[in-house]
Parts: structure tokens; sequence; C-alpha cells
């Protein structure tokens, strides 16, 4: 949860609205939430067959991929919230130029949504979409269509992932009981947390579903998916699958070393 008396890092109103937001630049916005692409921290359940060093190239083109995508929203604030902590003064690059740089704060998950989303809401926001960084199908449109549905009416939009979990979480209300308690990391989350919102008795919607990258069977879905079909364009992304699995066999990415 969001610490009391934590000093905003930015001024929200009417001033930051641009050309062409249509006067809702300062009523929504979107929390990208990410580790640091360190070795031996990020997607250790792809590792093996994926060596750290891999995994975490793969993480940091995933994020890099998506917050690119994600820079086509128009009317939206974008933040980046980091872990660790420390990471917001080494993440650079390109792809982040839009995107205002915070740290995580909480201990689990669910803390840390939580405490995003409270100071996106304390700073003004009217509109909040969370997301994670490590769905691939995760597009600017998904993230419009949240804020459409939002806009319409719906308190809370859930963007379900294969394992059960969700990619994306929209909100109008930082609501402690959508995020308290919920059993992180298990097939449970999305059917748990989509009681809570209806215990909260506001409307809520899903939007399609969609598959996260955390296992080597994700990875490998993954590669079907894009050879298959020109979209998404997620370059890095593409250019990791054809490095690790340029001269592998039995479906397995090649062995370094």
């Amino acid at each position: 949860m969001a610490r009391r008396g934590m000093r905003l890092p930015y001024s929200w109103g009417t001033s930051l609205r641009r050309k062409g937001d249509g006067g809702m630049g300062s009523l929504e916005a979107l929390a990208l939430l990410a580790k640091e692409p360190s070795p031996g921290r990020v997607k250790t359940r792809l590792c093996p067959p994926l060596s750290h060093e891999e995994a975490a190239r793969l993480c940091s083109g995933l994020l890099e991929d998506t917050a690119e995508e994600l820079a086509s929203l128009r009317g939206v604030r974008r933040f980046l919230f980091l872990d660790p902590p420390e990471s917001v003064t080494r993440t650079c690059g390109a792809p982040f130029a839009g995107f205002e740089f915070l740290p995580q704060r909480g201990g689990d998950l669910g803390e840390r949504m939580l405490s995003a989303a409270s100071l996106l809401f304390r700073g003004g926001a009217r509109r909040v979409v969370l997301a994670g960084a490590d769905c691939p199908g995760l597009t600017a449109g998904r993230v419009r269509l949240a804020f459409r549905e939002l806009r319409a009416g719906a308190g809370a939009v859930l963007g379900p992932a294969a394992d059960g979990g969700y990619y994306l979480f929209g909100l109008t209300f930082p609501d402690v009981r959508l995020f308290e308690g919920i059993p992180w990391s298990t097939e449970a989350v999305l059917r748990e947390t989509a009681a809570r919102c209806r215990a909260t008795g506001a409307p809520f919607s899903f939007l399609r579903r969609e598959r996260d990258v955390d296992t080597f069977g994700d990875l490998l879905a993954l590669r079907e998916r894009l050879a298959a079909h020109p979209g998404p364009r997620c370059l890095r992304t593409r250019a990791c699958l054809t490095s690790f699995f340029a001269s592998g066999e039995a479906g397995e990415p090649a062995r370094r070393g």
C-alpha cells in the first residue's frame, strides 16, 4: 500500500494536457511494472534450458518491446515502476523516452500493484491501467480498449492470462480488497480477483486472453505464434528467439559452450 506522506514526484493537472489528448491527458495513467533484467533475478523458470544470461536478455527484449509498443498511446501518462527501486537510475534507452520512472514499493506483487495504483490515483488520475512487461500480446490497442471500458462505466477491467493470472488490470478506484490476500503465482489469481470485483459491487469486464512468457512451454508457444503471424512486432523478442533456437534440436534452444 502507498506510504502516507509520500511526496509525489510530479504535478497532475491541466497544464500536462497535450495537443490531441482530447482533455484526457491528466485523467488516465498506465503503470507498467517490471523487474530490472538482471541475470539470476528474472525469468528463472526458463533456466534451464536457457542460461540466466539468456533469460535476462529475453526479459530485457520483452520489456523494451512492450514500452515501444505502448509509446503510441496518446492522452495517457505512462509510468514505469521498477524493481529493485535503485534500478530507476540505471534504466534508459529510446523505448522508455515517453515514460516517467518510479520505484516499486511494497512486499508481494499485490502490495506493489496497489502502491503504484494508489500513487497515481492520489496524483489525480481517474482511470489507471496496470500491466506487466512479459506479455507480447499486450498492445496499445488493448490498453486503449481497457480505458474505453473504464470510461463506459466499468469499475475494473481484467486481461486474462493463460496461466490463470492476468496481464492487465484496469481500475477506477484503488480498493485494497482487490490485491490483499490473493494467492499470487497460482492459477487461482484471476478467479479470486474476479470474485473480489464482484464483492465490491462495481461492474467489471474481461479483455481477450493472452499468454505471458514464464515457462519453456510459453516460449515454444510464442515461437509458434510469431512464426505464423506478422504481429506483434516485438523485434527484440523475435531476435532473442531466433538466437535461442538457431541450432537447437528437439525444440530446445541451442546449447552453448
